[in-house]
């Protein structure tokens, strides 16, 4: 129940890691017969995953995974904008791989402004009309919530930056793909990471409008359009094309079944006074508050139970600040510090549903005089 932070990856995909490992182990830049049949494997996995995610005139650049595709694209375009404005707008959800990023760029003179939130954890599309302005050159929001679920309108905010043609708009995609079919044509890039949708660690990919637009933040030998250089992980890549397209294959299926554990996992936790459940949006994250407790104190009172879920995203879970999404929807400090996320994914079965609920309502019992 920890599908967020990490899945656990498709067979046919770990096949595919194994297979490409043996017999495409050339690297893809050699110009020998060996290395053309890797690159021709590569080219055949980046058309793939461009195909499926409706990209097919964008570019796909390679990454170890959706954390260096934001530090890319933030680094790489204010790099190029530079000279156009200062400004980069941002909403308070982000991952930590955008927020801290973006945080860092204020020490090379960029000016860093957050978008507020609603209640129910949607980027406020009138706040960010209001900071809007002729210094503004970056937009960053993420297409699906990593703490909460909740699904931002990515489509209505390209509309809306039509009247800024200079501000460039990155989308983190990483809880998006493979878990729900969204529109991104007109987004400058977006990012993913296949360890999300059941592919293998190790391989994500920045997809980009105009490649030409970004500047390398590291330096080597020119891969990956100059903008990502290093040897690329080609049986984690090829891996990720055959997961991508699994994932698709299967999103409307999955999307059906998991929407039910949904349903019943919130039925049976908003009947518990002192707990809370937030607002949703895709079905695989439901995030819960035992308040009065600490998150931790649940995760570990589930985990002795065989149940494995997270306090906010696994990136930040060990950091001691308060979960910005949760603070910026407006709950109270007592909610925030008894949250936990739960995360589904194409594995959960409904025995794991059906013992999660029985577990939630267990580990209540055992903690309520704690609970407010």
């Amino acid at each position: 129940m920890d599908n967020a932070a990490s899945t656990r990856p498709y067979d046919e995909a770990v096949d595919a890691f194994t297979e490409v490992s043996r017999s495409y182990y050339f690297n893809t830049a050699s110009i020998h017969s060996e290395g053309r049949k890797a690159e021709k494997l590569l080219g055949a996995s980046r058309r793939q995953i461009l195909d499926l995610m409706d990209l097919g005139d964008y570019e796909c650049v390679f990454t170890s995974g959706a954390t260096e595709s934001n530090n890319i694209a933030i680094q790489g375009v204010l790099e190029t904008k530079k000279q156009f404005g200062r400004t980069v707008l941002l909403s308070e959800m982000e991952h930590p791989s955008v927020i801290n990023v973006a945080e860092k760029m204020k020490h090379k003179g960029f000016n860093v402004e957050y978008i507020k939130t609603t209640e129910s954890g949607i980027v406020d599309l009138d706040s960010l009309k209001y900071l809007l302005g002729n210094d503004v050159i970056f937009v960053t929001v993420m297409a699906v919530n990593n703490v909460t679920g909740s699904v931002q309108p990515v489509s209505e905010i390209v509309e809306i930056l039509k009247s800024y043609p200079k501000v460039y708009f990155h989308v983190d995609a990483t809880q998006a793909v493979g878990k729900v079919r969204m529109d991104y044509s007109g987004v400058d890039s977006l990012s993913l990471s296949a360890h999300k949708f059941h592919g293998v660690k190790g391989a994500g990919a920045l997809i980009v409008k105009e490649v030409k637009s970004m500047s390398p933040i590291t330096f080597g030998g020119g891969h990956e359009f100059n903008v990502r250089s290093g040897t690329v992980n080609l049986a984690a890549i090829a891996a990720m094309a055959k997961a991508l397209r699994m994932s698709m294959e299967s999103l409307e299926e999955n999307r059906l079944r998991i929407s039910r554990y949904n349903k019943s996992i919130r039925e049976a936790v908003s009947k518990l006074p002192s707990v809370q459940v937030q607002p949703g949006g895709v079905p695989q994250i439901i995030n819960v508050s035992y308040i009065g407790a600490r998150g931790e104190i649940v995760v570990n009172a589930l985990s002795q139970r065989e149940i494995m879920v997270s306090t906010t995203s696994a990136c930040a879970s060990k950091l001691s600040s308060l979960n910005e999404t949760l603070m910026a929807m407006n709950n109270s400090p007592d909610v925030v510090k008894g949250s936990i996320r739960i995360s589904m994914g194409h594995f959960t079965n409904d025995q794991e549903a059906d013992k999660l609920v029985s577990a939630l309502n267990s580990v209540y019992k055992e903690i309520g005089g704690v609970l407010k």
